[in-house]
């Protein structure tokens, strides 16, 4: 399945990426509706899901017709990538620093947000043309690490994953983060397990309001 070029404009007017791992096939389009409704336009389906080729291709089809954007994350070798770009994937996350796929996103023209934590990995991503690196585990670091890295490289984009909530995104933000991956605060298993796709797009709302919060009061200063 061929996916539609990746918009990086629409990237940034909102980059929550919404990471899905290993949820039943069935729910992969009522999910992808509920958070499109909430207000996000990123997904990222992991490649440790069974099934995740298809999982990105139900995902592409639930999207039709919306400004969302369907990624493969969890990309850790190259069997993988090729899995991940032949479903449709347009854009690909990895959990560590993995120059193979890094190379091959360049060489494909694969946008790609590659796992970094040390002040040289994070550094080496952007000049490597990533669209941010990705700060994982993040929940580990916290706000002070990210303040502390964009202190003396202020250009450096990056987007802490793991353990992200909706009041841990605003102390983010304040440190100077661009972007983030979202998980279980989206899905309380419980929601899930009865189908509460209600419950998915207003989690999916309350992360775009706050972002969007702090974006018009940046604005606004």
């Amino acid at each position: 399945m061929k996916q539609a070029v990746f918009n990086e404009k629409a990237f940034w007017e909102m980059p929550l990426v919404v990471i899905m791992r290993g949820f039943p096939l069935e729910t992969v389009a009522p999910i992808v509706q509920a958070i499109h409704r909430g207000g996000l336009r990123m997904v990222e389906i992991t490649m440790n899901t069974q099934g995740a080729e298809e999982q990105i291709q139900e995902a592409i089809q639930a999207s039709v017709g919306t400004r969302m954007q369907i990624g493969a994350g969890t990309v850790t070798t190259p069997s993988r990538w090729e899995s991940a770009i032949k479903a449709g994937a347009n854009y690909v996350v990895t959990p560590n620093l993995n120059i193979d796929i890094i190379h091959r996103c360049q060489e494909a023209r694969v946008p790609f947000i590659p796992g970094a934590m040390t002040p040289t990995e994070i550094y080496q991503t952007c000049e490597w043309g990533a669209l941010a690196a990705k700060i994982f585990p993040a929940n580990t670091l916290g706000p002070s690490f990210i303040k502390a890295i964009k202190a003396p490289m202020p250009n450096l984009r990056v987007a802490p994953t793991g353990g992200v909530t909706v009041e841990r995104m605003q102390a983010y933000l304040e440190a100077g983060a661009d972007a983030f991956g979202l998980g279980s605060p989206l899905f309380p298993s419980a929601d899930v397990e009865t189908r509460n796709w209600d419950a998915v797009e207003q989690a999916a709302r309350s992360f775009h309001d706050a972002y969007m919060k702090f974006r018009q009061g940046q604005i606004t200063d």
